[in-house]
């Protein structure tokens, strides 16, 4: 009780103080704009000819608009108008408020907030109260949550469909810690019913009862043999259905002991573990989830229980990369405990193949299997069986659903004039339900689909043309039928590529059981002009025109739109009045101070400064030098001073975001190089060894040294030579060690800006640097990024020292030992 109340008041202090919604952060908040106004409107004109029934001519106007406050909380308003009618919509009366600030590595959910510690335990369900997610740099992590999950909702007898609730409570954590070798998780729920909550009585034919659940879970995750990845899930969640029972029961499963049982509590268990391997240049994966039946929590409001689920996966590249493969396979089934009519098994395969023959010719092939079998028992078997006979299943479902796919792409001409390519595809879809092993009437479709396409390019005129052929044949029993035409379109950019416009035509013939139901010819001219990057004008014209064996239908529709989009209109809390002989940007002197940057000088100089410190930014992913790029494009584009210094501080904004990334990246890799460096210093000296016994077994070899042709014993001279074989095998692999055990030895001594200028870890920052960037930005843990930094570091210096280190003396540093 202590701690609850303590709770409540936090929760209090919090919603008190700081009310409104959306996450933000407290070193940002007074660095935030005040008001960013955007939206658009648009209005649009349609005009009919044609045989259908419909308007000849309508138009329609839509119009929105969004007001942000600080960052906080958004005010969004629309508007529509057509023939038909005029309708708005407004902001809705605020149901639900909620806020994150975060400070640091601290962040917290206060309000009507969801959280999620795993899909076991609490897994996205609302409450209204308080939690938090602390993340320190180091091993330790932890989440922690206390909330109202319900409010009461007493029974109304004129409303008996109303569901009535008790009001609920509940609290709980996560944490986590990583140990060096093992990562360890304990995660604790606990929701309760308020008994006394409701007033009027409840009819007991409704079955509603006040309820309790603890639900527990550990998670695991470690390496076996330094490669093959381990994570484990264990759960168990009990449940006392009503806890207005008397009485005491002895509960089953480790949640109960945090409850009082009684006679209505149940215990369920959810199991998971996955297995990754890296083999290669791919991976292997294996995956298995047990939930029995009827488990679940009350920390969700939805659950897949009664099931059990095998996955297995692999994935590969070969023949230098040329060829991508990824096979997946998976099984489900349900009734685990016996206990329904039914059972079903689901059964998953798909395959991915990826052929990249050349520079020019690219194939990919897919394939997917999904089948799925029920079999059910009659109801009078249960009724009418007799116990000393055991029954078979009277009715076998099974369902099977394939789909093929072939793709081909050809480039026949690629270069700054004129590109040419080719494509081709092809795709089968399959259907077919059978019962007891007999394909059940209708029960079969197929449809294939296939095209080839042809696309000529004019990169320095902007002008393509594209030529296809395209078909559709369906097979069921009831017939087959064929869509088949050919399709011509040209596109091109006029007026520094401003106004887009494009060209194409199709004629497409129906045939059913092979006779001929109707032709389609169309004509499509669509073309788009955007002023002043704010202003779009849109026209679209279709002629369709139809012929069938009975009749013609001739069909003109013409629209035109007129868009307008302006970009957000800032407002910052305290705007200075610009002087009117300051508003366009020259030579003036400029200062711009945001956290640690100082800028100051012109527009060329302070652009320039942003440039140089972009330059330091190192290694940088291309998605987020672009983004800095663009931003600093944007800022050189602005037409005044005040505008200038919003765009350099938005600039600056994502740099220093940035730059705290590529700063716990630059640190993380150091590390992984240290602990590769001690690995590879341990290893010396049995790499060593492994040589000088091989080595020393070929120089005590009775036909050591006996010239070839002098030898008669062919099988004594086979074992020498797979001797020396060994032998030379062990040299490569210890030149190998040695050229990396030096390599790593020099970055484990280099300071870090000796890392950052070191070539080969260039090479592999550029190579590595999209992958870890996104798992630092994700907040993965530190040892699961250096566990990933260190899995590719050894590949990737093994293949530099095939290339570099194969001609490097071999010294023997532990012979006499």
């Amino acid at each position: 009780m202590i701690l609850n109340r303590i709770l409540f008041f936090i929760v209090l202090f919090f919603a008190t103080t700081l009310g409104y919604s959306q996450s933000f952060n407290v070193e940002q908040l007074t660095k935030t704009k005040l008001i960013n106004v955007s939206g658009g409107a648009s209005a649009s004109a349609i005009m009919y000819s044609g045989n259908a029934t419909r308007e000849p001519f309508s138009y329609f106007l839509n119009g929105n608009i969004n007001i942000n406050v600080a960052g906080l909380y958004n005010l969004p308003f629309s508007f529509s108008y057509s023939t038909q009618k005029f309708g708005y919509t407004k902001p809705v009366a605020i149901k639900t408020l909620s806020i994150h600030p975060s400070y640091k590595w601290i962040t917290t959910h206060i309000g009507d907030v969801s959280m999620t510690f795993s899909p076991y335990t609490l897994n996205g369900h609302l409450f209204t109260g308080f939690g938090v997610d602390l993340t320190p740099p180091g091993k330790f992590k932890v989440s922690a949550m206390y909330g109202r999950l319900l409010k009461s909702n007493e029974y109304d007898v004129n409303f008996p469909a109303a569901i009535p609730t008790y009001k609920r409570y509940g609290y709980g954590f996560k944490t986590a810690y990583a140990f060096e070798k093992v990562n360890l998780g304990i995660i604790f729920f606990k929701a309760t019913d308020i008994a006394s909550s409701l007033s009027n009585p409840v009819p007991f034919e409704l079955g509603f009862t006040p309820k309790e659940n603890v639900a527990l879970s550990f998670e695991t995750s470690f390496k076996l043999f330094k490669k093959l990845q381990v994570m484990t899930e264990y759960a168990n969640s009990s449940i006392t259905e009503d806890i207005s029972v008397s009485g005491s029961a002895k509960g089953k499963g480790i949640a109960s002991l945090f409850l009082n049982p009684n006679v209505t509590t149940t215990s369920q268990k959810a199991i998971k573990a996955q297995l990754v391997y890296p083999a290669g240049k791919g991976t292997l994966g294996l995956g298995y989830e047990r939930i029995d039946p009827n488990y679940r929590t009350l920390g969700s409001y939805y659950f897949n229980n009664d099931l059990e689920n095998i996955t297995v996966n692999a994935s590969q590249q070969v023949f230098k990369d040329k060829v991508s493969l990824a096979l997946s396979l998976g099984m489900q089934k349900d009734n685990l405990e016996k206990q329904k009519v039914s059972q079903s098994k689901r059964l998953v395969s798909s395959l991915t193949a990826d052929y990249k023959a050349s520079q020019k010719l690219n194939l990919n092939l897919n394939y997917s299997n999904f089948q799925s079998f029920t079999n059910s028992r009659n109801q009078f078997d249960y009724i009418n069986q007799d116990p000393s006979l055991v029954y078979i299943d009277t009715l076998n479902f099974r369902q099977v659903n394939q789909n093929l796919g072939l793709t081909a792409n050809y480039l026949l001409k690629n270069d700054k004039q004129l590109k040419k390519s080719i494509n081709a595809n092809f795709s089968m879809q399959e259907s077919v339900n059978q019962q007891q092993g007999q394909t059940v009437a209708g029960g079969k479709t197929t449809f294939y689909n296939s095209a080839i396409s042809y696309v000529q390019g004019y990169p320095t005129k902007d002008l393509n043309f594209l030529g296809s052929i395209n078909n559709t044949y369906s097979l069921m029993e009831t017939g087959n039928s064929l869509i088949i035409g050919p399709t011509l379109g040209v596109t091109k950019l006029f007026m520094e590529r401003k106004l887009n416009s494009s060209f194409s035509t199709s004629y497409n013939t129906t045939f059913s059981n092979g006779n001929k139901q109707n032709d389609i010819f169309n004509i499509r001219l669509t073309s788009s002009y955007l002023y002043l990057e704010k202003h779009s004008f849109n026209l679209g014209v279709i002629y369709l025109f139809g012929k069938t064996t009975s009749n013609r239908n001739n069909d003109l529709t013409a629209t035109l739109t007129y868009a307008y989009s302006f970009d957000k209109i800032k407002l910052r809390p305290t705007p200075k009045e610009q002087k009117k002989d300051e508003k366009q940007l020259g030579d003036n002197i400029l200062k711009i101070n945001f956290k640690d940057y100082k800028l100051e000088g012109t527009l060329a100089q302070i652009t320039q400064q942003l440039k140089d410190l972009q330059q330091q930014l190192q290694p940088l992913p291309n998605e987020e030098a672009s983004k800095l790029e663009h931003l600093l494009t944007l800022a050189t584009l602005t037409p005044d001073e005040a505008s200038f210094k919003d765009k350099v501080i938005d600039y600056l904004e994502e740099y220093q975001a940035a730059s705290e990334v590529i700063k716990k990246y630059n640190k993380l890799i150091g590390q992984a190089v240290q602990k590769v460096a001690q690995e590879i210093s341990n290893k010396d000296e049995s790499f060593e060894k492994t040589y000088t016994t091989a080595i020393s077994r070929v120089n005590s070899h009775k036909l050591h040294g006996v010239n070839p042709s002098e030898i008669t014993d062919k099988v004594g001279y086979n074992s020498y030579l797979k001797l020396i074989e060994r032998s030379d095998k062990a040299k490569q692999k210890l030149q190998a060690h040695r050229f990396m055990q030096t390599e790593f030895l020099k970055l484990s001594k280099a300071d870090t800006k000796e890392m950052e200028q070191n070539d080969y870890l260039l090479s592999y920052n550029k190579k590595e640097i999209e992958e870890v960037y996104k798992l630092i930005t994700d907040k993965k843990t530190d040892a699961e990024i250096i566990a990933q930094l260190e899995q590719n570091l050894i590949p990737f210096y093994h293949e530099l020292a095939l290339a570099n280190g194969m001609n490097e003396e071999v010294e023997l540093k532990y012979i006499q030992k």
